[in-house]
């Protein structure tokens, strides 16, 4: 129990350097009017992708010490630190109504977390762990399919749904990145670094998992020049932590569910899509629209 809560610990320092980075590169991205090649160079965009690789780096350490599930969950912090950051600054405009859905979400997920916490899975998986590492790398895989038509089809998309489809397609290729990632953390926890790495089934998943990440990062930039960061952030704190959940039970057996728990699991799952229903409502504050210089979606003809 020790490792898991300081797991969580772990999670919740990453969560915060997520809700940073991704702070950092919406400001370039929306004040380059969403222009590749300025963004790409902006130092601002630069060091948020240094805060984010950080906070991937710290992941790795809270997977060994606590199930994907739980610390994916744990990133909820960052939505609330995006939403109070850009409520602060004056960048987003934060409603009462915009508030309370930060609640749900913050709620949906710490319920997911009590539930996870106490039902922890009793006796060994049903799937080896290298079994469960390609199941993992089959689903990613799936996704980034789905992810890579969304981006396509994102390009000359104009409604504001087609935009939140590819950010939650995403947030979903992340999350499934995550569980790959924790499937190889468990294989080299048994097996040692050097032979995992080196085997040709790991090469070819990790393969998959850099496709994957370039398909969900170009929708995340994409995401960042339509939406104001807390909506980006709470798909990346809701969607990616239940995909990782599911894949988690489903898959590498990380909690013992009975009927009960399962009801309260898919309650939570409803409240946190909720929130995120009511946090994508939120908008750039005019003053922050004002002192962007000629944003033309650029991006969607890139």
């Amino acid at each position: 129990m020790t490792a898991f809560f300081l797991g969580l610990a772990v999670a919740f320092c990453g969560a915060l350097l997520l809700a940073s980075g991704s702070e950092l590169q919406s400001q370039a991205v929306y004040q380059t009017g969403g222009r590749w090649r300025k963004f790409l160079v902006s130092p601002r965009w630069l060091l948020g992708l240094l805060l984010l690789g950080v906070a991937v780096s710290t992941n790795f350490i809270a997977l060994a010490l606590t199930p994907v599930s739980a610390v994916q969950s744990m990133s909820v912090v960052a939505l609330a630190a995006s939403a109070a950051f850009g409520g602060l600054a004056g960048r987003v405009a934060m409603s009462r109504s915009g508030v309370v859905s930060v609640v749900l979400c913050i709620a949906g997920i710490l319920g997911f977390i009590a539930i996870l916490a106490t039902h922890p899975a009793t006796g060994a998986p049903s799937l080896d762990p290298h079994t469960q590492f390609l199941v993992a790398a089959a689903i990613l895989l799936a996704l980034t399919i789905f992810g890579l038509v969304a981006a396509i089809l994102g390009r000359k998309a104009s409604h504001s749904g087609a935009r939140l489809f590819g950010l939650v397609i995403g947030a979903m290729v992340f999350g499934s990145i995550t569980t790959v990632f924790k499937t190889i953390v468990t294989l080299v926890l048994r097996d040692g670094f050097l032979p995992v790495v080196t085997a040709p089934d790991t090469l070819l998943g990790l393969g998959v998992v850099a496709v994957g990440g370039l398909v969900a990062n170009v929708l995340l930039q994409r995401s960042h020049r339509f939406f104001p960061v807390p909506v980006v952030v709470a798909a990346l704190t809701i969607v990616d932590p239940l995909t990782a959940a599911v894949v988690g039970i489903t898959v590498l057996g990380e909690a013992a569910l009975t009927l009960l728990p399962v009801i309260g699991l898919i309650l939570c799952g409803v409240l946190a899509c909720i929130g995120v229903a009511g946090v994508s409502r939120l908008h750039r504050t005019s003053e922050q629209a004002r002192a962007s210089s000629n944003p033309v979606e650029h991006l969607s003809h890139s």
